[in-house]
């Protein structure tokens, strides 16, 4: 995925209630600093000027949230109503949030080299420690 940028928000599902959006990494979903170049709201108010509310503190009621450095499907509603409606459904936990996680190596790194092992292939290739140790050379672990 490329970076993120004013115009480059995507667009996942949009209802009369809801627009999930997929929130690039390392974007900020809100802020009032002004040092904050991106946010998903700047995203959304730029290329949703009508959904803005300025009812809400920050002009967008967002259902959830997701890190900083998480990209992936966010919720947002559109309305007082389904404002109300999504809190009750992650109050309820009848709405669950699921996590995955893609690893690929370290630039230049080859698979085949020691220290360089996928980790679904360490424990078939070496017998060696629990799946919880260090793989060294897969970005991201």
């Amino acid at each position: 995925m490329e970076p993120g940028s004013v115009e480059n928000l995507s667009i996942v599902y949009r209802s009369r209630d809801f627009l999930v959006v997929n929130k690039h990494w390392d974007v900020r979903i809100d802020s009032k600093a002004w040092r904050e170049t991106l946010t998903l709201q700047k995203q959304l108010r730029y290329r949703f000027p009508e959904l803005a509310d300025p009812d809400t503190c920050y002009g967008f009621r967002f259902c959830h949230q997701l890190d900083f450095s998480t990209s992936g499907a966010l919720c947002v509603a559109l309305n007082k109503a389904a404002a109300g409606s999504a809190y009750r459904c992650f109050k309820e936990r009848r709405v669950t949030k699921a996590y995955l996680a893609l690893v690929r190596p370290a630039a230049g790194a080859h698979p085949g080299e020691p220290g360089n092992h996928q980790p679904c292939h360490w424990q078939e290739q070496h017998g060696g420690p629990g799946p919880h140790h260090v793989h060294r050379g897969l970005a991201g672990l």
